[in-house]
C-alpha cells in the first residue's frame, strides 16, 4: 500500500466569517484520518486542528498551524529548504499561500495570489486519472480513456443505516457517529483506483469537482443525532448546520521513487535492471541517478552526521556505478564506514572474490555469504544480503564494547536473528575468503551463525586493513573535529593551544584506558606552529597513535618432553 492510500484528510465544522467572532475570515477544522476501509482502525483520527483560518495574519492560519517546510535536493545533492512555517504535523504539510478557486458556473479554475475573506473550504477539484496496474508485470500504458476508466465515487448524501464510508452509523449510545464525511468515497472500488500513481499527463477524464453545495442532508439539523440522518435538503454554507459541513479529501500525486509499472524485485530476485523497483544497470539509469543524488545529499558532513552506510539490495556485482559512487563519498567524508554487498545470492566463493578484487579502500568491508532471516511482515523466512544484518552487529559491538573493538567473533559477532547462512563454510573456504579481504559468515555447531572476520578492502597490509582500526580513527576524527569547531576564529595564542590539548589529551587517555590505543602523542607547540604558520591563520597539531591490534590468529606450540623431565619455572 502506497503512502497515499494510508490516510485521508477530513475538513469539518466549516463556518462563515459572520459566524466567527473577532475575525473577517471563516474557520474550519482539519483531521488526518486513517484510511483502511473494512478494518478496525479505519476512521481513526490521528491529528486534529480546530479553528483554522485562511487569514495569513492570524495565529490560526492553516499554513502556520500545520507547517509548510520541505527540502528539495538538486542533482549534486545540495539541499534547499523551502517554506516559512515549521511542520507541526507528523503526516502532512500545507502548500500555500496560493490557492485554486473553482467557479462552478464557468467550470474554470483561477489562481488567487491573495485569499479573499469570504472563502472557506467547501470541496475539491476533480480527481485526476491514475495509472492502473493490474499485475506487477503489466505493461505501462501511461493513461486510460474515459470509456475504460470509471469515474470516482462521491458520498453525496447521508443515510441512517449505512456503515460504509460517509454513512451515519449508530454507536453504543444510540446517537449517530460523528465520523461522517461527504466527498470522496474511500469504500468504493472505483474510487480506490484513483489512489494509484498518476502519469505526468494526467487529466480529469469524466470526473467532476466535489462541492458540499451539491450534497444533501438534514438542512435544519440542530441536534447531534439529526445532523446525520437522511435528508433531501441541499447543503449550503449559509443555511446548513456547520457541524454537517464536512467532507473527506484524498491524496493524489506524490512520488515514491519507483516506476509503478516495474515489478518490485528484492532478495534472490534482484537483477542488474531491477532492485526494489529501481533500474541501476548503468550510470545513467533512472535508479542510479536517484541513488547517486541521495548519496550526494548525505555526503555533506556538516548537514548529516553519520558513521555507517549500508545499501541493502545494491550489489557491487550488478550495480557498480552506484557502489563505486558510495565508496567515493565515504572516502571524501573520511568519517563513516561502508558495508558493501559484493555479490548476488548463490554466488560461488571464487565469483565473490572476483567481484571485489579490483577494489582497494579501507573505508569499506564486505561479507559472504547471504543469510536467511524471518520476514516479520510476511511471517516467512527470506534470504537477504549481509548488509541487512551487519549494522546490527556493529551496533551491538559498540554497545557492549567500543567502536575500536572488532565486530566479529563469538563474543560480539553472533547473528542471533539469522536462521542460517546460505552455505556452511569450511575452514579452508573461510581462509580463502579472508585472504582475499572478504569477511566470512561462518556456522559453528552449538554456536550458530557468526561473523568471523574484520578486514577492510585495503590491498596493502597495514593497521588500516582492519575494521576496528579504521573505525577507531573515525571515532577520533569525529571527536576532535567537533571539539575544535569551537576554537575556530579564536585568538591564535599559546592559551588556545592549551585549550585544544586540554580537550584532546584526556579523551585519548580514555581511549587508551579502554584498549583502543597502545600509545599516543599529541604535538601542538612552537615546533609546528611557527610564525609563518600563524601568519597564515593556521593552528597545526600532530597526533601520533599506536592502535591496539586484535588477536585474530592464536598460535600454540606443543613440545613433548620425556618422562622425568623438569618443567622450567
Amino acid at each position: 500500500m502506497c503512502i497515499r492510500d494510508r490516510y485521508r484528510i477530513g475538513i469539518s465544522n466549516v463556518k462563515r466569517a459572520v459566524d466567527v467572532a473577532g475575525s473577517d475570515y471563516g474557520s474550519f477544522s482539519l483531521q488526518v484520518i486513517v484510511n483502511n476501509p473494512g478494518q478496525n482502525d479505519d476512521g481513526i483520527i490521528l491529528e486534529n486542528y480546530d479553528s483554522l483560518s485562511l487569514d495569513p495574519d492570524s495565529d490560526n492560519y492553516v499554513v502556520r498551524r500545520i507547517g509548510d517546510r520541505f527540502i528539495t535536493i538538486d542533482s549534486d545533492g545540495k539541499l534547499t529548504t523551502n517554506g516559512d512555517y515549521p511542520n507541526e504535523s507528523s503526516f502532512i504539510r500545507i502548500t500555500g499561500p496560493t490557492i485554486t478557486s473553482v467557479s462552478t458556473e464557468a467550470s474554470s479554475l483561477r489562481t488567487l495570489e491573495a485569499i479573499p475573506e469570504e472563502l472557506v473550504p467547501m470541496g475539491f477539484a476533480a480527481p485526476l486519472q491514475p495509472n492502473l496496474i493490474a499485475t506487477p508485470s503489466a505493461s505501462y500504458s501511461g493513461s486510460f480513456s474515459d470509456a475504460s476508466m470509471p469515474s470516482a465515487s462521491y458520498v453525496g448524501t447521508t443515510t441512517q443505516t449505512s456503515a460504509t464510508a460517509g454513512g451515519g452509523q449508530r454507536n453504543e449510545r444510540g446517537t449517530y457517529d460523528q465520523n461522517v464525511y461527504y466527498g470522496f468515497d474511500f469504500a468504493s472500488i472505483d474510487s480506490k483506483q484513483y489512489l494509484a500513481p498518476l502519469p505526468t499527463s494526467a487529466a480529469v477524464g469524466n470526473n467532476i469537482t466535489m462541492s458540499l453545495e451539491d450534497c444533501f442532508g438534514n438542512d435544519n439539523a440542530s441536534t447531534l443525532g439529526s445532523q446525520y440522518s437522511a435528508g433531501d435538503n441541499q447543503l449550503s454554507l449559509s443555511g446548513s448546520d456547520h457541524r454537517q459541513l464536512k467532507f473527506a479529501v484524498p491524496f493524489q500525486e506524490g512520488f515514491d521513487g519507483s516506476d509503478p509499472a516495474l515489478e518490485n524485485k528484492s532478495g534472490t530476485n534482484i537483477t542488474s535492471t531491477n532492485t526494489q523497483g529501481f533500474d541501476l544497470s548503468s550510470a545513467s539509469a533512472s535508479g542510479s541517478v536517484a541513488y547517486k543524488r541521495a548519496l550526494n545529499a548525505v555526503s555533506n558532513p556538516d548537514e548529516f552526521d553519520i558513521n555507517l552506510l549500508a545499501l541493502p539490495g545494491v550489489i557491487h556485482e550488478y550495480h557498480s556505478s552506484v557502489t563505486n559512487h558510495a565508496i567515493d563519498k565515504v572516502e571524501d567524508r573520511a568519517d563513516c564506514f561502508f558495508i558493501l554487498d559484493g555479490s548476488r545470492y548463490g554466488r560461488t566463493i571464487q565469483g565473490a572474490i572476483d567481484d571485489v578484487k579490483t577494489l582497494d579502500t579501507n573505508y569499506v568491508a564486505t561479507y559472504y555469504p547471504w543469510v536467511k532471516i524471518l520476514d516479520e511482515n510476511k511471517n516467512k523466512p527470506t534470504w537477504v544480503p549481509p548488509s541487512v544484518i551487519l549494522p546490527g552487529v556493529y551496533s551491538n559491538n559498540d554497545r557492549i564494547g567500543q567502536e575500536w573493538f572488532a565486530p566479529a567473533g563469538l563474543n560480539r559477532g553472533g547473528l542471533t536473528d539469522v536462521l542460517e547462512a546460505q552455505t556452511r563454510l569450511t575452514n579452508l573456504e573461510r581462509d580463502d575468503l579472508y585472504d582475499n579481504r572478504i569477511n566470512p559468515i561462518a556456522t559453528f555447531p552449538g554456536q550458530g551463525v557468526v561473523v568471523f572476520g574484520q578486514k577492510t578492502l585495503q590491498g596493502k597490509p597495514s593497521a588500516l586493513d582492519r575494521i576496528n582500526v579504521r573505525r577507531l580513527l573515525i571515532n577520533l576524527r569525529k571527536f576532535i573535529a567537533s571539539s575544535s569547531r569551537f576554537l575556530v576564529f579564536e585568538q591564535n595564542t599559546t592559551a588556545l593551544r592549551n585549550r585544544f590539548l586540554n580537550i584532546v589529551n584526556p579523551y585519548l587517555e580514555e581511549v587508551q584506558a579502554n584498549s583502543g590505543l597502545t600509545a599516543f602523542r599529541l604535538v601542538m607547540d612552537d615546533s609546528n606552529n611557527t610564525p609563518d604558520v600563524v601568519d597564515r591563520n593556521q593552528l597545526v597539531g600532530q597526533i601520533f597513535i599506536q592502535p591496539t591490534r586484535t588477536a585474530e590468529f592464536i598460535v600454540l606450540d606443543f613440545v613433548v618432553q620425556p618422562t622425568g623431565a623438569a618443567f622450567p619455572e
